[in-house]
């Protein structure tokens, strides 16, 4: 079985509107260790206007606490969140209400999926804010903020700039319409992805911690070494800071090195 690293989950409970029990977080992660799932980062949400330093320091406690948890499962437990990009999400960047994926340079962070990129016509001043202060953006479900297809002068824009594509199990299974799946699936297979996740919110029904079964769609349609890049090696990357690699349909992947393999031992201290 392969194992993966899911660098975008709502499975720390009470937080947000993510897992609402203890016994979800739990049943959960009984899941995700037998689909393989080695490591997960915990990214509750964080957004503007609704935070102060208590909440905050709610947020990282239950963290700890499900840390603790996962850890009967073989399961490593990082700490992060997803920023929401509105009007009032600098403050939050200003304060410190915030936490990069492992305390590294990269935010998962994300627009408003109801709204087509378009019409906010603030989203590359967002990015921006976030570039300045040092960080990578990390675009949460990339994928669902085109409601109309695919806008690539934006795509090549937000590539060219460094962003980091991450995209939704569910996206490429079709479970957000059929626009939203073709933008998924012409990401990943144009090279334009370096995450797949899971975006877990439940732990029964479509948004859960389960990777085995579109694992399996993603190697049938661009191959093992892709997948390995996209489940594992490029969520590595993020944890321990270094550089993702962009995928090249023109260009072979070569298979695991040797850091790699060592680095599943570091992922089980």
């Amino acid at each position: 079985m392969p194992s993966f690293i899911d660098m975008h989950s709502h499975v720390a409970w009470g937080i947000d509107d993510g897992m609402p029990d203890r016994d979800d977080a739990n049943a959960s992660l009984r899941a995700a260790a037998q689909d393989g799932l080695v490591a997960i980062c915990s990214t509750p949400h964080f957004v503007g206007g609704q935070l102060d330093d208590s909440l905050v320091e709610a947020i990282f406690a239950r963290q700890k606490q499900l840390a603790a948890l996962a850890d009967s499962y073989g399961i490593k437990i990082y700490s992060g969140g997803e920023m929401f990009m509105n009007e009032s999400f600098i403050r939050l960047l200003d304060e410190g209400w915030y936490q990069t994926l492992n305390n590294s340079c990269y935010l998962l962070c994300e627009f408003d999926v109801q709204r087509d990129i378009h019409t906010i016509s603030a989203y590359n001043d967002y990015l921006y804010e976030i570039e300045v202060r040092g960080m990578i953006p990390v675009i949460a479900h990339v994928e669902r903020y085109f409601h109309e297809g695919l806008d690539m002068d934006i795509i090549e824009d937000w590539k060219n700039k460094g962003y980091v594509f991450q995209i939704n199990r569910t996206s490429l299974q079709g479970l957000h319409g059929s626009t939203i799946q073709n933008n998924a699936w012409t990401l990943l297979e144009n090279g334009y992805a370096h995450l797949v996740c899971t975006d877990t919110h439940r732990a029964s029904g479509h948004r859960v911690a389960i990777l085995s079964d579109i694992h399996e769609t993603v190697v049938e349609r661009v191959g093992e070494a892709w997948a390995t890049e996209l489940f594992y090696n490029n969520p590595l990357r993020i944890l321990l800071n270094r550089k993702v690699h962009d995928l090249d349909p023109d260009q072979k992947v070569e298979p695991q090195t040797s850091f790699f393999k060592k680095s599943r031992t570091w992922l089980r201290r």
